[in-house]
């Protein structure tokens, strides 16, 4: 999970995540790495402030193949989402 570091995981982050989810979950993150981080590269650069909060709480969202994640959040006007998920970031679940 040391790759989470480059993208502003703290320790307590990279802690809450191991101590929360399922090890097949976690397996797959490793697996799937690139994946992830293209999904997690993405919402960064939306904008997203509680990118690190959506992951920790919804992993497996994560290993959406890229094309449909974005096309996931497109459906939305992209100042209005950016609001919504860094005022709230359960209500990616949502969507």
């Amino acid at each position: 999970m040391k790759f989470l570091e480059k993208y502003d995981f703290t320790k307590e982050d990279i802690d809450e995540l191991i101590d929360n989810t399922p090890k097949k979950i976690m397996n797959s993150i490793k697996k799937c790495q690139p994946l992830v981080e293209s999904n997690l590269n993405y919402l960064k650069d939306l904008g997203i402030s509680t990118y690190v909060q959506i992951f920790i709480n919804f992993p497996d969202l994560f290993f959406m193949d890229h094309h449909n994640f974005k096309e996931m959040l497109e459906k939305y006007e992209k100042d209005s989402l950016v609001e919504k998920l860094n005022a709230n970031f359960r209500l990616i679940e949502f969507l």
